[in-house]
């Protein structure tokens, strides 16, 4: 290692002092002078040994090389999608503004805390994560006095009652899952805190409500490059992931990384057995963890499966804890693509439980989607309400002619809503009109209308009414 610095040393001592020499005589060349910045994002992509020594040593885990970005989804999925495609696979994913619809995320400031929960008694940590001299726990409003000027963070089990504030995030809602659930954790504080690289038995959705987290994960099978059977706590390392030390542990420039940007709103997964870190910046923080029990399939196709031997067909093999991690990431993915489908039939809703309107009866009852833009917005100031409520509440207030539902700009007199109003024009005739009026206005009701309504006609009968195009 000595002898990689000597390498190094000399040639960045020479560059930096051309550039200084040439800032002196006021003759800075931006092209044969980098910034410091660049410069270091020059030597982060340097995967030579020399070049992650130099970037990485004493500095935080992930120094010596770029990370791999976690997946990012702005949209929630199935549980059967994160099931198969996440889940048995391993494989981390992002997703983007899940806890935004939570009560908890308007409800749960220091005030509100205090005033429900001040009284119970909740665990405590240390900022850097010492998980051998824990502090002792204390109230939640005897927290929320000291938190802001103080070395000390709350993580304990989410209370029975502030789970009426969470929204179980869609992806879990299925029996494959969520019979298995093991606890939730609940984490406060006010930020610039940073966790041990260490791996969780459970599989783990860490939900941030309020504030930021960098959460960094690497995969089992750097086990041995990150020193894991030379910890005094199997499952936490020794290393100081605030400042790796690559002189005493040169194999940690081995391992490749993952990073998620967990920002205010979103969730991110957290593969079981996986190592990872935990940082939270200088900020209000907080946290809630789902974990959930899981064990990797064991049968494979045509009952095919992993060796059962091979971890004790050595003594030294046997008793390793990074062989054991190694070994049970390789199984979870050996068996991961053969694995059938899930049910979730918690998901199985029949078609008998929703409204269906019917063409046989003109008379019958009409679900929404006909009415308009009137319809759309008694809609979203009553979601709370059923169908059926809604379309009471939309009775009631078609009485009041100045709220007719109408897709068109109301406030044009020329839109189509307001076409021969004292008569009965034939369908033609109404399309006629509906197609003339978009030629002269930009309405968005003829972006919505003219696909319905066009697909009524023939070819002649189209050609016809460009013929019979006229002035409104």
């Amino acid at each position: 290692m000595l002898n990689m610095k000597m390498k190094i040393f000399p040639k960045l001592i020479i560059g930096i002092t051309i550039c200084f020499l040439m800032i002196g005589f006021g003759n800075l060349n931006q092209e044969f002078c980098p910034s410091l910045q660049s410069s270091r994002a020059d030597i982060n992509s340097d995967f030579s040994s020399q070049g992650m020594f130099l970037n990485g040593h004493l500095k935080p885990f992930g120094s010596h090389r770029p990370a791999t970005k976690v997946e990012k989804l702005k949209y929630m999925i199935s549980p059967e999608d994160f099931y198969m495609n996440f889940v048995i696979k391993h494989k981390p994913v992002l997703f983007k503004g899940v806890t935004k619809n939570w009560p908890a995320y308007t409800k749960w400031n220091d005030e509100y805390l205090r005033d429900h929960y001040g009284d119970n008694e909740m665990n405590m940590e240390t900022k850097d994560d010492d998980k051998y001299d824990l502090p002792t726990s204390r109230t939640f409003k005897d927290f929320l006095n000291v938190y802001k000027d103080s070395n000390i963070y709350m993580v304990g089990e989410v209370l029975p009652e502030m789970r009426e504030d969470i929204v179980l995030p869609h992806c879990l809602r299925c029996e494959e899952m969520d019979r298995f659930f093991f606890v939730s954790y609940y984490w406060h504080s006010n930020g610039k805190t940073m966790s041990t690289l260490h791996v969780d038995t459970d599989e783990n959705l860490l939900c941030v409500v309020t504030g930021h987290k960098k959460v960094i994960l690497v995969s089992p099978l750097y086990s041995h490059d990150l020193y894991a059977n030379g910890a005094r706590r199997m499952g936490v390392l020794d290393l100081n992931a605030s400042a790796v030390d690559l002189e005493r542990f040169p194999k940690v420039m081995n391992v490749p990384y993952y990073e998620a940007s967990v920002e205010e709103g979103d969730c991110v997964y957290i593969p079981q057995m996986w190592w990872h870190q935990v940082y939270s910046r200088k900020e209000r923080q907080q946290a809630v963890s789902l974990w959930w029990k899981s064990k990797p399939f064991w049968r494979k196709v045509k009952d095919q499966n992993p060796s059962l031997s091979g971890p004790m067909s050595n003594d030294e093999k046997g008793f390793s804890y990074a062989d054991a991690l190694i070994d049970y990431e390789n199984w979870v993915q050996n068996v991961s693509e053969s694995i059938v489908r899930i049910r979730c039939q918690e998901q199985d809703v029949r078609m008998s439980h929703y409204e269906w309107e019917t063409d046989k009866d003109p008379n019958a009852p009409t679900t929404l989607g006909d009415g308009g833009d009137f319809e759309e917005e008694i809609f979203e100031k009553n979601r709370h309400l059923t169908p059926t409520e809604i379309r009471e509440k939309l009775v009631l207030m078609e009485k009041d002619k100045q709220n007719e539902r109408c897709d068109f700009d109301r406030t044009n007199l020329k839109n189509p809503c307001h076409y021969e109003e004292d008569k009965t024009p034939t369908e033609t005739d109404y399309i006629r009109y509906v197609l003339d009026y978009c030629q002269h206005f930009e309405d968005r009701g003829c972006v919505m209308n003219k696909p319905q309504l066009m697909t009524k006609m023939s070819l002649n009968d189209l050609e016809e009414m460009k013929l019979k195009n006229k002035e409104l």
